[in-house]
């Protein structure tokens, strides 16, 4: 019965996967009413609309919980995650992005884990990403699936799941360490290119660099800010990524950089992560800054610290951390850490706070938004 968890997770790892890529197309007639996952010869269909009160209340009809069923009480939190994940996307910007070859490629490789009769599966995707992103809560799962033309999505989940697993992929193997491959992967590469086209021209009043974990929280800092966050950013990646923002000509008032945790993780030494983050730190200084915040890196639980698949180990996060803060020191720029205590107990992450023992759960997300609109004055 493991294809259960996969199908849910799956099916929100499509979803999420998709919030990057969209554009311009043909208004629907109709809406989804229904999502219809495929598994082999399995079928079975979930209403939207449970869908969307699950979102809202955790409350389960017995369709959607013949599902829930199967998964453990932390894979249910990571579906009540993956359905609070709402972004706000440029139109703009993602109409120039589907325009690119980039764009074409992305939007033809996912719709063709989308069963369609009438072959029209990569219009119907579009039309339903340009209409998700406009609704007033943002591009996410349940915003998705009512914009679709159609009055059932069906998914494949055996296409979902090799066609994430081909999106995240990298060229180093399953058994070798991880390893910085945001600029790389085909998920990090249209993500890179939607960045540089929405930072085009524009000043903001504040500005969010950081990993997966600034990522989390999408565009929730309020109007004038844009949150940068790239899955799986260390210092390598953060400085590719502001080589590829300067030309566009961005302006940041208030920067924050959130970084160090993966830095950890993918073992990069001492003088490099110093070298790499004084770096940023100058790059970010010709956006037109006044204030720039660095943000230590973030602990993770016990358990997740001892799994090298997970997690770098504490007493390295530790290191990390101190160099954050002589390279504050170096660069005369603060370490804002106060709004962060309520997220740890003695330097290891809450479990309750977490889902997976290294990312936040929505009440963490709280935490970690709620320290970075008092750096930002909101």
């Amino acid at each position: 019965m493991k294809y259960f968890y996969r199908l849910l997770i799956s099916l929100c790892g499509c979803l999420i996967f998709l919030l990057l890529h969209s554009g311009l197309g043909l208004l629907p007639s109709l809406a989804a009413e229904k999502v219809t996952v495929r598994y082999g010869l399995f079928e079975q269909s979930i209403p939207v609309a449970d869908i969307r009160n699950y979102d809202k209340t955790q409350k389960a009809s017995s369709d959607l919980q013949s599902f829930l069923d199967y998964l453990s009480a932390k894979e249910k939190q990571k579906f009540q995650d993956a359905l609070q994940v709402k972004m706000s996307l440029d139109i703009v910007a993602l109409d120039k992005l589907l325009n690119t070859g980039m764009g074409k490629q992305i939007l033809s490789f996912a719709s063709s884990a989308i069963a369609r009769r009438d072959q029209a599966s990569t219009q119907a995707l579009r039309s339903a990403l340009i209409l998700g992103s406009k609704s007033p809560e943002g591009l996410g799962i349940t915003s998705f699936l009512e914009a679709y033309p159609s009055n059932q999505l069906v998914v494949d989940v055996s296409k979902i799941s090799r066609l994430v697993g081909m999106a995240n992929s990298s060229s180093s193997s399953a058994d070798a360490p991880p390893k910085d491959n945001v600029s790389t992967s085909p998920l990090g590469k249209i993500a890179l290119q939607y960045q540089t086209l929405a930072a085009q021209d524009k000043q903001f009043s504040g500005c969010l660099f950081g990993d997966s974990i600034s990522a989390g929280l999408g565009n929730t800092l309020g109007s004038g800010t844009f949150n940068f966050g790239l899955n799986g950013l260390s210092t390598i990646s953060l400085l590719e990524q502001l080589k590829s923002l300067i030309p566009t000509k961005v302006k940041c008032e208030k920067a924050i950089i959130a970084i160090g945790g993966n830095d950890a993780w993918y073992g990069i030494s001492d003088e490099l992560f110093s070298k790499n983050l004084q770096e940023a730190i100058a790059l970010v200084r010709t956006m037109g800054n006044k204030e720039i915040f660095l943000i230590p890196a973030f602990y993770s639980t016990v358990a997740a610290s001892s799994d090298p698949t997970v997690a770098a180990p504490l007493s390295r996060v530790e290191q990390i951390n101190v160099l954050i803060n002589q390279v504050a020191e170096t660069e005369k720029v603060p370490v804002a850490a106060a709004g962060l205590a309520p997220l740890y107990e003695n330097n290891v992450l809450k479990e309750n706070l977490t889902s997976d023992g290294d990312h936040l759960n929505a009440e963490g997300l709280k935490i970690y938004r709620q320290a970075l609109l008092e750096i930002l004055g909101k």
